[in-house]
């Protein structure tokens, strides 16, 4: 028998762990999801592997990457639960990270608190040296002082040590000695040096990301290790960690930059949906993933999502390369609740996987998105996951009943209540992506995803007036797939602020030629070939006296003309702001993303079997679709709809891994990749 090619991909999430494996050669696509181990989420990804494995009939010793996107880092981090860490900085600057920004989260809230301050004051240690704006040296190290404070840290018990020099993006120099210094004094402790991590200006964020991996870097690399050594021990062994940028980073690698996966999840659903649009052509995205805990919001134009380096990860700033992808608490699991004034709100709580929804019949009580769905007749009201997960309808009864009499309201309309609000809180948050970036939505298509993302992607349609939305093959296993489908990437960043002008072409090309031998030499280490490497460029710009940068993507040829540069920064600036002016322009940052590029699965085509779907009709089902009016809804089992299938609504669509409501007035064309496309008629 010839030896089969398996790619798999696991992503992890608060509720689920989800997994995609498919065959190189025949383009064969293998899909399984199970509840997510929290306590260790290896646990779940290695158990998914093997059922997988032993249900389509391949070996560990059949794979050839395996990629995984986790939420070790995220969880650490939001739970505030990490390393014992001491940090060494720049004299004067041993309180910088409880100054930070001087901004509130919120203005006009008192009591609030602020984030809490990861390094104790007595763990954080000054050292005498100082660099300029330029990088200068100003004060020589004192390695003497150095060996000193490193003996005191060792002697206070620390796990991990931060170092953060000012200026240090610049000259590296004093961070690699006081490295050289730990490393040989205490090599045992893990380390975060700032300049390796990023070189960037703004020493509040680099201070805090460089905090944050030393923090939660001991736990990842305790899972990481524990991951790699399990996955070995059933025959794999090239294993590929996601990273935020949403390109792929080497296991060892994800073990010395942690906090580059704190968006890891996340980054691979964005990636997947801009993967399975391109391949018919829509290039304008509006990407919802809606899971059972929170909804991550992105947006692809012209075919390229979009990327910042400046994210906040539960109050703590950090510079990392990152899709920009916007989260709020809504999903499956939120729960509906009363505020002091007697409104319905519904989230940031949730009820998670364990207990998860009163439904699950393991505990909870709360009404949730879920319950709520179940009582109005959207989900299947006796099992889901392919009747692996059984549901008990009068659980949701209960508990929506208790949340209704709170309000004085009948339990159908507070059921859809819940919903509503819901939608409503997702929907001003895709404004904030769209709208406050100076996009349409009704000129994107709506690519929803996640569990629970087709559940809303009617909806959301109708009340944005978005004219069609996509539902991909395996909505609720996107972020799986979509690791299937990455390169592996590295972002180079170097902060040097010049002005721009007529005669800096040498200066931008000297700047871009030292990424490139770092970009090199990355590709060197990854064992990438020649033929399978590319790179994309960036510049972050900004009108001079202005205090933040803008990305802009370019090209090479473009760097020979300023003017051809500073077009396409007002464009930029014109899109975001809707204005430009005449003002001199800086160059504050220099980018090149190294991509290690894959040879894509192939994806078979379904042949066209015409409009008729009647065959994959397994039913119907009442339901309630408010003011006391009840429709028949059709239901269709997705596994059995073909190229060309067209479902006019009312109906619900059922699948292993999600469900999709189609309203009234809408109709779904299933394409010849299995895709479902929703249009209003």
């Amino acid at each position: 028998m010839e030896n089969r090619t398996i790619r798999v991909g696991v992503d992890v999430g608060g509720t689920n762990t989800d997994i995609c494996a498919i065959d190189e050669k025949t383009g064969e696509l293998m899909v399984y999801k199970l509840p997510s181990s929290l306590q260790d989420q290896s646990i779940a990804v290695v158990e998914g592997v093997k059922v997988i494995a032993k249900e389509y009939g391949f070996e560990g010793k059949d794979v050839s990457r395996f990629m995984h996107g986790t939420t070790v880092a995220t969880n650490a981090i939001l739970e505030g639960r990490g390393a014992k860490t001491a940090l060494i900085t720049t004299g004067g600057f041993r309180d910088l990270l409880e100054i930070g920004r001087q901004k509130r989260p919120d203005l006009y809230d008192l009591q609030v608190d602020k984030a809490r301050t990861l390094v104790t004051r007595d763990l954080r240690f000054e050292i005498s040296e100082r660099l300029d704006c330029h990088g200068e040296t100003i004060r020589d190290l004192d390695t003497l002082q150095v060996e000193d404070v490193v003996k005191a840290i060792k002697e206070n018990g620390a796990e991990a040590v931060a170092v953060m020099l000012l200026n240090s993006y610049l000259n590296p120099e004093n961070e690699q000695t006081v490295k050289e210094a730990i490393e040989k004094h205490f090599p045992e402790v893990y380390l975060t040096v700032s300049s390796d991590l990023s070189r960037q200006f703004r020493e509040y964020e680099r201070l805090c990301g460089t905090v944050l991996n030393s923090f939660v870097g001991p736990e990842v690399k305790k899972y990481m290790t524990n991951l790699k050594n399990t996955l070995a021990s059933i025959g794999i062994h090239s294993t590929y960690i996601n990273h935020s940028n949403g390109g792929l980073m080497s296991i060892e690698e994800s073990m010395l930059y942690p906090v580059k996966t704190a968006l890891s999840g996340p980054a691979a659903g964005v990636v997947g949906a801009q993967y399975i649009t391109n391949l018919i052509g829509e290039k304008d995205l509006i990407t919802i993933d809606i899971g059972g805990t929170s909804t991550d919001i992105s947006l692809v134009v012209n075919g390229k999502f979009e990327a910042s380096d400046e994210k906040t990860i539960s109050g703590y700033p950090v510079r990392i390369p990152s899709i920009d992808i916007s989260t709020i608490g809504a999903g499956g699991g939120s729960i509906g609740w009363v505020d002091s004034g007697g409104i319905l709100k519904c989230g940031p709580q949730s009820a998670g996987a364990n207990p998860g929804p009163a439904c699950y019949n393991r505990g909870g009580k709360n009404a949730t998105i879920t319950d709520a769905r179940v009582v109005l007749g959207h989900l299947n009201q006796e099992a889901l996951l392919a009747g692996r997960l059984p549901i008990k309808c009068e659980n949701s009864v209960a508990a929506v009943d208790a949340l209704a009499e709170k309000i004085n309201m009948e339990r159908l309309e507070t059921a859809k209540g819940i919903i509503s609000v819901s939608n409503s809180n997702i929907i001003k948050e895709i404004k904030n992506v769209t709208v406050a970036k100076g996009y349409n939505p009704t000129e994107f298509c709506l690519v929803a995803f996640g569990g629970s993302g087709p559940l809303h992607a009617a909806e959301l349609m109708e009340e944005m007036s978005i004219q069609k939305a996509l539902i991909p093959k395996t909505p609720g296993l996107l972020a799986a797939y979509g690791l299937l489908t990455e390169n592996m990437r590295r972002d180079f960043v170097q902060t040097f602020v010049m002005d721009l002008s007529d005669d800096c072409a040498a200066t931008l090309e000297k700047r871009f030629a030292e990424l490139h031998v770092e970009a090199d030499k990355w590709f060197d280490i990854e064992q990438i070939a020649p033929e399978m490497r590319s790179k994309e460029y960036f510049l972050d710009m900004r009108y001079k006296g202005q205090n933040h940068e803008i990305r802009v993507p370019i090209t090479m040829d473009q760097l020979a003309s300023a003017q051809t540069l500073r077009d396409a920064y007002i464009k930029a600036y014109e899109q975001l702001y809707s204005f430009s002016s005449d003002d001199a322009i800086q160059i504050v940052n220099f980018g090149l993303s190294a991509l290690g590029d894959i040879v894509y699965p192939v994806i078979p085509k379904d042949e066209y079997a015409g409009e008729d779907a009647s065959a994959a009709i397994i039913g119907k089902r009442t339901v309630y679709v408010g003011n006391g009016q009840y429709e028949d809804y059709i239901l269709y089992d997705r596994d059995k709809l073909h190229n060309g299938n067209v479902i006019m609504g009312p109906a619900v669509i059922e699948q292993m891994d999600s469900t999709t409501i189609l309203l009234s007035n809408q109709k779904i064309t299933v394409d010849e990749y299995l895709n479902m496309m929703i249009e209003r008629k």
